[in-house]
């Protein structure tokens, strides 16, 4: 045919942006990735697909046109795993690099003290009370939900004559909380006292008692499973892990893995017992099923004990872990091992981090004494996102209180939440009438300790956080992740329940959910996804 001839009548002149995705905890391109572009009156939006394969290229860029506008004011992007993104203020006329935020969209409630100048962290709490948590095909966890946590007590100081403290969700879980109470442990000064926690894969759970130590001691040595001396490291609480395991590409997961202490002499008469502190880089949902997909099933920690003939012998099945950040718990070795032994082994293909190891030999709990401390007020609120602060390893996590930001970049479960304000009459028992709330909101509790005895010369009080409740992970893996209901319950039945049981539905529950759970949400992204933080203490 005949010759055409084309001119570009202007359109080059308008404006446009492209957009390249780099992920890090999803595909490395960003299939699937929805991305959403606002600029100036124009609206785009995009869903992220494969390449065509065509001479094995890879995909091309999204290509946006901008008409007259210098900039997009708002890129928002929602990761195949659920990870929310804000990219703004994105110049023109090029092609923009965004690369997946490094964040985690689950943590379990995190604790704060008064200690006479700031609300200062303690650790995360009720990570065991996970429920509808995927472990295997067909099978989901039995949630322990209930936890004793130490408060120290120099980490706890009156703040206008009550002890204060703020519970809440610094991430995207459901949170559902049933009670609290803070317990005052007075005790001499020779002793140390823990709560007997630990995060069990089964029932039975931890039962609650005080232990009391005195004169513990670290290993005689300690290796880890390439030979190497990690005696120093495992000596004292001082946040130097042992970390030379081998990461698999599954969050939480390593390659199996081991510790070797030398336990030195010991007398079988007394009980045996380790106070480990460390903490855990939990696994989700989604990650142990595509590691299942993988052929890796969880190794929760063991114990193997060295026998005369130098063989390794199993004696525990399930030592537990830490439950969560920094943290001390206790595995109880009264009885489980042979008389004689020396050596030892912990055994997992989880990504713990052992900070210390103390052998506690204490006859008996010593003189204790336990006090409630009555819950005066307890208000729930908006609190916010307190800045996170990432230590070494980068898992190794603390939080500021006092830096929050109003925004973050997390979603919330669509559903019937308890309205904000007075909660004190729902946490009094564990009755099944929960607390429920959401991403950066949280309790403000305070404890009046009036009653309190004074202590003994020679005597020091500290405390235990108790917490009763449960969480959900809005993890595509979870069940019934996506909304608030159905509300959990105390039980041994799996969730999401059996056909034929539910939440109750006598005239008490259905008046709490009436009453107190009239603040109903949409699981619509919020305006912003940015961290802005700002310096409050209250």
């Amino acid at each position: 045919g005949a010759p055409v001839v084309l001119r570009n009548e202007g359109g080059n002149q308008h404006s446009w942006m492209g957009i390249d995705l780099k992920a890090l905890n999803d595909n490395k391109s960003g299939i699937g990735t929805k991305v959403e572009l606002y600029a100036g009156l124009l609206y785009q939006k995009w869903e992220v697909a494969g390449a065509s394969g065509y001479l094995g290229q890879n995909a091309a860029p999204i290509l946006a046109g901008l008409g007259s506008e210098v900039n997009a004011e708002m890129v928002r992007l929602l990761w195949p795993t659920g990870v929310p993104q804000d990219e703004i203020n994105l110049a023109a006329k090029k092609v923009q690099l965004i690369a997946e935020l490094d964040r985690r969209g689950s943590s379990c409630p995190i604790l704060f003290s008064w200690n006479g100048h700031e609300y200062e962290f303690i650790a995360d709490m009720i990570g065991p009370g996970v429920v509808g948590h995927w472990i295997a095909p067909g099978e989901r966890d039995v949630p322990d939900p209930d936890e004793y946590l130490k408060v120290p007590a120099r980490s706890v100081k009156p703040r206008n004559g009550m002890l204060s403290f703020r519970f809440l969700e610094p991430m995207e879980e459901t949170v559902y909380l049933d009670q609290v109470r803070l317990l005052a442990i007075d005790h001499p000064a020779a002793y140390e006292v823990f709560p007997n926690e630990r995060f069990v894969s089964s029932p039975p759970f931890p039962e609650f008692r005080v232990i009391a130590s005195q004169n513990t001691r670290a290993p005689a040595d300690a290796w880890d499973d390439q030979g190497h001396d990690v005696l120093s490291l495992i000596s004292k609480a001082d946040r130097k892990y042992v970390t030379d395991f081998e990461d698999l590409p599954f969050i939480g997961f390593a390659k199996l893995h081991w510790l070797e202490l030398d336990l030195g002499e010991w007398d079988a008469k007394k009980p045996l017992r380790l106070i480990i502190d460390g903490y855990t880089d939990y696994f989700t949902a989604t990650s142990m099923y595509a590691a299942d997909q993988a052929g890796v099933k969880v190794v929760a920690p063991y114990v193997e004990a060295q026998d005369k003939q130098g063989r390794w012998i199993r004696v525990v099945e399930d030592m537990g872990f830490p439950a969560g950040l920094e943290r001390t718990m206790i595995a109880n070795l009264s009885g489980k091992l042979p008389v004689g032994t020396r050596r030892i082994r912990i055994v997992t293909n989880l990504k713990i981090y052992w900070d210390a190891i103390r052998i506690d030999q204490t006859p008996g709990t010593g003189e204790i004494h336990v006090a409630q401390v009555p819950l005066a007020k307890a208000a729930l609120d908006f609190l916010g996102y307190p800045r996170e602060i990432r230590l070494q390893p980068a898992s190794d996590t603390t939080y500021s209180y006092s830096h929050r930001s109003m925004t973050g970049p997390y979603a919330r479960a669509a559903g019937n939440y308890t309205r904000y304000g007075d909660v004190r009459e729902l946490l009094r028992a564990s009755d099944d009438r929960f607390v429920v709330f959401g991403s950066g909101e949280g309790l403000k509790l305070d404890f009046d300790s009036k009653s309190l005895p004074a202590l003994p010369a020679g005597w020091v009080r500290d405390y235990f956080f108790y917490a009763d409740g449960f969480e959900k992970d809005l993890d595509f893996y979870a069940a019934h992740a996506f909304t608030v209901e159905p509300l959990p319950r105390h039980s041994l039945l799996p969730y999401p329940y059996p056909e034929g049981k539910e939440y109750p539905g006598d005239a008490e529950h259905l008046k709490y959910q009436l009453e107190y759970n009239t603040r109903t949400r949409s699981d619509r992204m919020p305006p912003s996804l940015r961290y802005q933080y700002s310096t409050s203490p209250r």
